[in-house]
Parts: C-alpha cells; sequence; structure tokens
C-alpha cells in the first residue's frame, strides 16, 4: 500500500512539473481566456448541431446564406422597401373602409332597425355563388331549401350550450347523434374499428386537428413516457399541424411528397424515431388532392406503436359515399389498422353550417386525453372535451339538421 501511494505521489508530482513547464510558456491572460473561448466554441457548436437536426442541412444552410446576403450594402433595404409595398397596400385596401366602422356602443340601440344595417351591409359581401373555391360549400338560395332549413335549426337553438349537458339535453343527444352517425360513414361498426369508435364535434377541422394532436400527445406521454414529442407530416399536410406544434409544444418534421404528390412512407419511416408520437396522412391532401397511402403509413404506425391521424376534414363526406357507389377508393378509415384519431369537417361536403366539424378516436382510452378537467376549483367540478368551454348549441343543432334531412341518399346526389 504504502509503495503504490508512494508510486501514485511521484506521478502527480512529474505531471504537475511537467504541465507548469509546458504552461510557462503562455501568458496568465491567454490561460485564462482559453478555457472560456473553448467553452463559447463549444456552446455555439452545441446551437449550430441543433438546429442543423431541427430544421435539417439544406434549410439550415439556406437560412445562413440569406443573412449573409442582406449583409451586403443595399440588399436589406431593397428587402425592406418591398415588404413595406405589401404593407401599404394591404392597408389601403381596408383603411377606407375601417375609418366608418364603429368603436363605441351608440347611445340609442338600433333596435330592430339594427337588421336593416346588416342587411346593407351583408349586400356589400362578394358575390360568391359559384365562384369562390373551399368558401361555401352549400348551394342555392340562402333563402330557401336546405339553407332555409339549417338556418331554422340554428335559430332554435341559438341560446344553448352544451357546456351545460344537464339543461340543454336536446343539444347534448344532437351532438351525441352527429357523432355517431360520422362515426358510421368512417367505420365505427365494422370489426376491425374494434366497436369503441368516439368522439365530441368541435368549432371546424383546425380545432379536430389541434386536439388529435394534443391528445395524442398525452396519450404516447402516458404510454411510452415520451416528453419531448416529434410529429411527422408530409409538405401537403394543412397548416393547423403547424399551429398544433407550436401550441403543444411538439417538434414538427415536414416529409417531402413523392412523385405521386403523396406522403411518401419510407422517407416518413427514417424520420420515426424514440420520441415520435404520431404519424399524419391525409385523404386528401388540400393542395393537389391526392389520397395519401393511409392503409401503408397505418402498418407502418401500427408497427412502431405511435399514434397515426387521418385528415379527413375535405374527404370525410365524400369518400363514404363515392366508396359505396363503387368508386375505387383506397381504405382510409378506421377500418384501416394503426388509425388512432380522424377529423372530418360537417360544414363543408356534410353541408352542415360553419363552425362544425367532428374529431374520432378509436376508443376511449385514447379520447380521455382530450379532456381537461378541474376538480378543486372553488366554483365546483369544471370538465371540458374541447378547447373552447361554451359552444354554440345552434351550430350543432344545424349540423344534425343538415344529416338528418339529407340522409344517405341525399348525400350520394353530388355524385
Amino acid at each position: 500500500m504504502d509503495s503504490f501511494s508512494s508510486s501514485f505521489n511521484s506521478f502527480l508530482n512529474h505531471f504537475r512539473a511537467s504541465a507548469n513547464s509546458f504552461l510557462s510558456q503562455f501568458e496568465p491572460l491567454a490561460l485564462l481566456l482559453a478555457p472560456l473561448l473553448t467553452l463559447l466554441v463549444a456552446r455555439f457548436l452545441q446551437s449550430f448541431l441543433s438546429v442543423i437536426h431541427e430544421k435539417g442541412l439544406k434549410a439550415t444552410f439556406l437560412g445562413f446564406f440569406m443573412s449573409f446576403i442582406k449583409l451586403i450594402p443595399g440588399v436589406k433595404s431593397y428587402v425592406d422597401a418591398e415588404k413595406q409595398k405589401v404593407v401599404d397596400k394591404l392597408h389601403s385596401g381596408s383603411k377606407s373602409i375601417r375609418e366608418k366602422w364603429r368603436t363605441d356602443l351608440p347611445t340609442t340601440g338600433l333596435g330592430v332597425g339594427v337588421i336593416d344595417e346588416m342587411k346593407d351591409e351583408k349586400s356589400k359581401d362578394v358575390d360568391w355563388q359559384g365562384k369562390c373555391s373551399g368558401t361555401v360549400y352549400i348551394g342555392g338560395s340562402e333563402s330557401e331549401g336546405h339553407f332555409s332549413l339549417i338556418n331554422e335549426a340554428c335559430s332554435m337553438f341559438a341560446h344553448t350550450n352544451p357546456l351545460h349537458l344537464d339543461v340543454f339535453k336536446s343539444v347534448a343527444r344532437f351532438e351525441a347523434e352527429v357523432v355517431a352517425m360520422t362515426a358510421a360513414l368512417l367505420g365505427s361498426k365494422e370489426k376491425a374499428s374494434g366497436g369503441q369508435v368516439c368522439g365530441n364535434m368541435t368549432s371546424g377541422g383546425t380545432e379536430s386537428i389541434l386536439l388529435a394532436v394534443k391528445t395524442s400527445r398525452d396519450y404516447m406521454k402516458m404510454k411510452k413516457g415520451i416528453t419531448k414529442p416529434e410529429m411527422i407530416i408530409a409538405e401537403s399536410a394543412h397548416s393547423a399541424y403547424d399551429k398544433a406544434a407550436q401550441y403543444f409544444n411538439i417538434k414538427l418534421r415536414r416529409v417531402p411528397v413523392d412523385k405521386e404528390f403523396q406522403a411518401d412512407v419510407k422517407a416518413i419511416r427514417q424520420h420515426i424515431n424514440r420520441n415520435t408520437i404520431l404519424i399524419v396522412g391525409s385523404a386528401p391532401g388540400f393542395p393537389h388532392g391526392i389520397i395519401d397511402p393511409i392503409e401503408e403509413l397505418g402498418k407502418l404506425a401500427y408497427s412502431y406503436g405511435v399514434c397515426f391521424h387521418v385528415d379527413l376534414c375535405l374527404g370525410g363526406f365524400v369518400l363514404p359515399f363515392a366508396h359505396k357507389l363503387g368508386y375505387p377508393i383506397p381504405s382510409f378509415d378506421f377500418t384501416v389498422m394503426g388509425v388512432t384519431s380522424i377529423s372530418v369537417d360537417v360544414h363543408k361536403y356534410g353541408l352542415a353550417p360553419k363552425g362544425t366539424s367532428v374529431v374520432l378516436y378509436r376508443d376511449h382510452d385514447i379520447r380521455k386525453h382530450q379532456f381537461v378537467a378541474v376538480t378543486e376549483w372553488s366554483g365546483g367540478l369544471y370538465v371540458s372535451p374541447t378547447i373552447a368551454g361554451s359552444r354554440p348549441g345552434g351550430l350543432i343543432a344545424g349540423a344534425w339538421a343538415a344529416m338528418m334531412s339529407l340522409g344517405q341518399e341525399g348525400s350520394k346526389m353530388p355524385f
């Protein structure tokens, strides 16, 4: 033991002497700054590599290149001038209109005369009939037929709020039936679905997507303990997924589409890692109207044990009926293995009033992560399934009326 201690001390003395001899050739200030500079370089490299990991090599270097270009005299001022032109153009188009807008309550109310003023304002809207794609999905006169029917339904229940289920039992029934009927169109009654499909109505496709992403995040945290969640989408997926990523602190991996403008299954597989919580497929995607390979994506998600959301906001009330009429439609719903959630807009080709969509889940074990429940509030028990607390029961009633009035035969008529 004494021999080992003596040898070790001898080694330390030799090492100290050698180190002091080597460092004596440097100035004390240099010795002080060296570790600080090393630390700064290490932090820079860490940040740089993080950016590459986040955005990819191509996007990172393109960003650096553009930043460098702006340093060239005259370039930044030119870019700023062009931006200002766009801003000025936007302001010039609305400034003259906004100058007439009210900013205070009228001293004396307009009474029923407010309707005349509203009609006058409505007359200034663009003549959209047959001219605006993706804007209004219901055809015909607003005072007749289907338009008139859903307007009357909305008006009848305009005061209701499904947050208070014990008060507005009618609206609770309407929502449950809209969800059930929509789910049935998307395979809920087929054996492959598992027989537990459930969901809620929302204010639109974006909220349905937000809820599906939030629910998937929380479900995967419980299931796999993922605390740094990532989701993978094709570049053709809706911008609502960017919003969801920002809202819920999820890293978004965007993958280029293949030559057919479909989600590239092979490329998506390469981006899956231990933090992946969700893969997204669209049926169809908004930019091109192309249906992603849902079955392949479902198998991929299932094999890796991650969630798979199908965006049927545009096709949810088209594809089921096209399939029934014999069109060669690839599988897209809960009959596909691996699908954990679906978003579908009733206010598009379901011909319901604006502000109605449905988010569906394969089972209750997944959907329970959508809810927010507060049990310790001094105001009592608060449980809410959606982003909004209070919701317009009139829109739910309008959606129910639209679906019930058309039925399956009426929904097939556009084909």
